[in-house]
Parts: structure tokens; C-alpha cells; sequence
């Protein structure tokens, strides 16, 4: 037959017969598990192909005999043909091996069923064989049916293109034949009419689609994605007893006239293929076949009627397929949807527990640092008020004041612990209008006593026309403690003048209106090689640096709607701090 493709293992031809199992038994083998753990019944079959003949044999004459059922003159041809469905679905998983089987099937139904003149038994299975082996082999090779996979509206829209092309083929086939045999001059055009060509397609459309998804095991999936799954069994019953009372109503009370009240069928049709999605609909048309050819037969025996009878079953086959497949199709598209959702949710809770991991460490990193300062300064203040009131001549006044420290900087820790905490547990930032002169003023009282000892000069430039600022004073007073407590650590080991200045301006074209602190040193400056890793956490030059002051000084004012860099082009060792003005201020 054809040649396996090396890009799709699914679309491979009729693999060799090997000596345990033939045909597609290995192909259904190796296809069919990843989408479940059991195996598919072509499987389990295939590897009896004896059994499986017979099987098919008896299936094949108890089918035709049981449709032997008004015959269209001058060939004997009925108008509905199930068994053809059977050929397609044997030699679609067995290979080219069954086709052989097909031909005693079909010969052997002639011959029980009589038909069929003994002269034209041969040919006619002949023919028939052939026809639906190579509607089997289309199946399989252009189409997902025979792999447990999710069945497309191109695997659908191509199995009706075969059963059509094949129905075609099979009756221009017989139709020679008997050209042939009879050596007319004309071609015999009943053979090959509209009534012989639809009910032989709708044999191979209405019956093919639930043997072959029960015998690939793509049933399971299918019924897996219904919209109403776990109710096929109540809702096959409920059909049941709908289609029942309908053909009692069309065909035997008779109300109206019985081709008319037919459309009613669609309802119940309607209903289980958009509850039961494309399985629900394979399932319920071979039993509305079955339900119009018993009451066809029994009440209303005519062969145009029974020709009528086929174009309102192939309208609701096709009707019903379509709709079924596209209620399976949306279902597994709000099952993605839902899998998506969940998978999007848990990414949600996995990035909402790193972003708390992540604050809970910016927060201790935060504190760590930020209270390093009022700790140290409240235990100086305590040792100078130990050794004044030691004293036996303590001045009063420099207790007095130096208690006084204690208490405003220990409000100033307590103050920054809770800020930090309020950020880090509700994500708000507490937002007051500010002068720069005040946000100077506090971080020059907060550094005066280091300031003196190191004989530090602090020189402060503000511009007359810099407006308020719209911030957290705490937090900004914290950044502005940390650089310049960094200024003084670089000038610690600087020779004289010793010099620091902070000038505040605002800049020109920006929009809001933005307010720029610079904070200068005469110090050695920054190395090269750090100026990279500056705001990088653990990147420090001190021996007992933490490395987390500039880091930690950035992300609280961009939180802040600011930000802080480094002047690499200017002369003495430069940061800038920018911060939102209040654009609220009056004129």
C-alpha cells in the first residue's frame, strides 16, 4: 500500500504482518495507550483474526438479512445497507489481509440472502469488496478514526467525502457489470442513481462513525468531554423512549402526513448530540435508522417512501454529526479554558508566596539596616548619660538632653518598624506633603553629634522655588540617612576639609514635576570596578558593610514613585535622590 511518513507516526500506512498480529494490530497497540491505560478492543480482536472473520461473517449476512427490505426494481437494490459499515470498520483496523474476508462475507450473503443471481454473486462481491476495502484503507490513511484521538471536523468532513466517493464507485462497479453481462448498448443508469448512491452512503455515514470510535477506543475520550458526561446510559434511555413514542405517533396514529411529522425525529436528535457531544450522536443514529426502517416496513411499505425516507435521514445524519462534534469540540475547548484558568491560578498563588517570600526578606533586610542607626545612636546616648549622672558634679542640662535623644530616637526606630511593617503587610504607602527643608533639617539632627566628631562640614543649598514634596518623610528620611551616613563613612579616613553638601532643586521639563536631592562628599569616591554593582544587594566596599543600604535606599523610592542613581560623570562622588512634587501646592 503506501510508505510509512517519518513526520507523523499517526498518518503511517497499513503496517507488515508480523507472526504474533497483523494488519493494525500494532499500530492500534502502539497509538492507542498514551491516551489511556486500557487497551482498544481492535486490539484485543485483532490478535484472534480467525475469530474476528467469523465474527464479521455472521454480523456481516445477519445484517444484510435483516435489511432485506424493499428492493428497488430492475437490480434488487435496498434502499438502507448497514453492512457496509461493517466492511469499512474490519478492513480500516485489519489491513489489506481481511479483504478477502469481505468477499466471502459479501458473497456468502448473497447466496444465503438470494438475491442476486448465482452468475452475478462473484462480481458482485467482488465489487463490493474492493469498494469499501478502499474506503476502509481512505479511512484509516486520510483520517484520525482509527487512532484513539480526538476525531476533527476534517476527520468527519472526510469520512463523508469517502462513504460518498465509495458509494459512487461501488455502484458504477455493479453498474458495468451489468453492462457487461447484459452487452446493451446503454449504459444501465439505475444502477447508479440518486436512491442507490445515498442509501449506500448513508449506510457508511450513518453506522461507520460509532464502530469506529467503539472499536479504536476513542469512545472513552469522547464520552470522557461530553457536556452531560456520566449520563450517557439515562440519556441513550430517555432517547429511547422519545424516538419510540415518536414513530408510534408519525407512522401508526398518523395525525398528519407521515413524511411531514418525520422532521419531528430532529428534536430528540438535537438534544442527545448537544448533551452527548459526537459519541452521543454516532450511538443514536444507528438506532433512528433501525426505529424508520421497522416503521417504513411496517406501516407505510412503498419504495418511494422509502427513498424519501433516506434523504431525511442522511439531512439529520449530517445535522446531527456536525452538531454533535461541535459540542464535543466546545466542551474540550472550556475543559483547555478551565485547565488554563487553574494552571494560571497556581502560578498566581506560587508568584503571591515568592512575592511575600521576597518582601518577608526585603522587610528583615530593611530593618536590619535602617535601625542599625537609631540602635547604635540610642547606646551612645546611654553611655554619655551613664557617665554624667556618674559624675559627682553631672550636669543637668547635658542628662537632660541626651535622655531626650534616647526618647526621639527610639521613636524614630519604632516609627520605621512600623511603616515598614504597614507596606509590607497591606502594600500602601502613607503619602503627606513635605518641605525639602524639613527632610534635610531631620536627617542633619539625626547625624549632627557623627557630624562633629569627625569634623565634618554640612553645607545645605536649597532653591528658593523648590516645591513640597508628595512622600513618606520616614521612609525618604531613611534614604537620606543612608547616604548621607555613607558620605560620612567615606570621609572617616579622608584628610581635612572634610566636606559634605546637599542641594535640592527642581528639574526643568518634567512632567509631573519631579524634585532632585543631591548628596556630594570630598572623599576618595567609588572605585570603578564597583560603580556596576552599586545597587546590586551584598555589593559593598566596607569591611563591615551589609552590602543592602543602596539597594534597599532604590527600591523604597521607586516604591515611592522616585529614584535613586549614581553621577558617574561628576568630579567628587555624587547620588541623586528624585522625588514627585506635590502638584496639589498652591500658586
Amino acid at each position: 500500500m503506501g510508505s510509512a511518513r517519518s513526520t507523523d507516526e499517526h498518518r503511517s500506512a497499513w503496517p507488515k504482518p508480523s507472526a504474533r498480529q497483523h494488519g493494525f494490530g500494532r499500530l492500534v497497540e502502539s497509538t492507542a495507550q498514551p491516551q489511556g491505560s486500557w487497551p482498544a478492543p481492535a486490539d484485543r480482536l485483532l490478535e484472534r483474526p480467525l475469530l474476528l472473520a467469523a465474527l464479521f461473517c455472521v454480523a456481516y449476512v445477519a445484517v444484510d438479512t435483516a435489511t432485506d427490505l424493499l428492493p428497488v426494481a430492475p437490480t434488487d437494490w435496498t434502499p438502507w445497507n448497514p453492512q457496509a459499515a461493517l466492511a469499512l470498520t474490519l478492513v480500516a483496523f485489519g489491513g489489506p489481509r481481511f479483504v478477502a474476508v469481505v468477499f466471502g462475507a459479501a458473497l456468502l450473503s448473497d447466496v444465503v440472502v438470494g438475491t442476486t443471481p448465482a452468475g452475478d454473486s462473484l462480481l458482485s462481491a467482488l465489487w463490493t469488496a474492493l469498494g469499501y476495502s478502499a474506503a476502509g484503507y481512505a479511512v484509516h490513511r486520510f483520517t484520525g478514526w482509527t487512532r484513539r484521538q480526538q476525531v476533527t471536523l476534517r476527520d468527519l468532513s472526510t469520512l463523508v467525502a469517502i462513504a460518498v466517493v465509495a458509494s459512487f464507485g461501488v455502484a458504477s462497479l455493479h453498474a458495468v457489470t451489468g453492462l457487461l453481462e447484459t452487452a446493451a448498448t446503454e449504459l444501465p443508469l439505475h444502477a447508479v442513481s440518486l436512491q442507490v448512491v445515498v442509501g449506500e452512503a448513508l449506510a457508511l455515514i450513518v453506522a461507520s462513525p460509532a464502530l469506529l470510535l467503539l472499536f479504536s477506543g476513542a469512545w472513552r475520550d469522547e464520552a470522557a468531554i461530553a457536556p452531560a458526561r456520566g449520563r450517557l446510559g439515562r440519556d441513550l434511555l430517555l432517547f429511547l423512549l422519545a424516538l419510540a413514542v415518536l414513530l408510534l405517533v408519525i407512522f401508526w396514529l398518523r395525525p398528519f402526513d407521515q413524511f411531514r411529522m418525520s422532521y419531528l425525529l430532529f428534536l430528540p436528535m438535537v438534544v442527545i448530540a448537544t448533551r452527548q457531544g459526537l459519541f452521543g450522536a454516532a450511538l443514536a443514529l444507528p438506532l433512528v435508522q433501525a426505529g424508520l426502517i421497522a416503521a417504513v416496513t411496517l406501516f407505510a411499505p412503498r419504495v418511494a417512501t422509502a427513498v424519501e425516507y433516506q434523504m431525511l435521514m442522511l439531512a439529520m445524519t449530517m445535522t446531527s454529526m456536525y452538531l454533535g462534534l461541535l459540542a464535543s469540540e466546545r466542551e474540550r475547548a472550556a475543559q483547555r479554558l478551565a485547565t488554563h484558568e487553574r494552571e494560571l491560578r497556581e502560578q498566581r498563588d506560587r508568584l503571591a508566596e515568592a512575592q511575600r517570600s521576597a518582601a518577608t526578606a526585603e522587610l528583615s533586610a530593611t530593618l536590619a539596616h535602617d535601625l542599625n542607626q537609631p540602635l547604635s545612636a540610642i547606646g551612645t546616648y546611654a553611655r554619655a548619660a551613664r557617665l554624667v549622672a556618674e559624675r559627682d558634679d553631672g550636669d543637668r542640662a547635658t542628662l537632660l538632653r541626651a535622655l531626650d535623644q534616647i526618647c526621639s530616637e527610639s521613636a524614630r526606630a519604632g516609627q520605621q518598624v512600623r511603616r515598614m511593617r504597614d507596606f509590607f503587610r497591606t502594600g500602601s504607602m502613607q503619602s503627606e506633603a513635605v518641605t525639602v527643608d524639613t527632610l534635610l533639617e531631620r536627617g542633619h539632627a539625626h547625624l549632627r553629634d557623627r557630624l562633629e566628631r569627625a569634623a565634618i562640614q554640612f553645607d545645605v543649598s536649597v532653591d528658593p522655588d523648590v516645591p513640597p514634596l508628595r512622600t513618606d518623610a520616614v521612609q525618604v528620611g531613611a534614604v537620606l540617612d543612608n547616604l548621607i551616613g555613607n558620605a560620612c563613612d567615606a570621609l572617616a579616613a579622608a584628610p581635612p576639609p572634610r566636606r559634605i553638601r546637599v542641594t535640592a532643586a527642581q528639574l526643568a521639563g518634567r512632567s509631573p514635576p519631579v524634585v532632585r536631592i543631591s548628596v556630594q562628599d570630598n572623599g576618595p569616591g567609588i572605585a570603578p570596578e564597583l560603580r556596576s554593582q552599586l545597587f546590586r544587594p551584598l555589593a559593598t566596599s566596607k569591611p563591615h558593610g551589609m552590602g543592602l543600604g543602596l539597594a534597599l535606599s532604590r527600591s523604597i523610592t521607586e516604591r515611592l514613585g522616585g529614584g535613586l542613581s549614581f553621577d558617574a560623570a561628576a568630579s567628587i562622588t555624587t547620588f541623586h535622590l528624585d522625588l514627585p512634587a506635590d502638584e496639589c501646592r498652591p500658586n
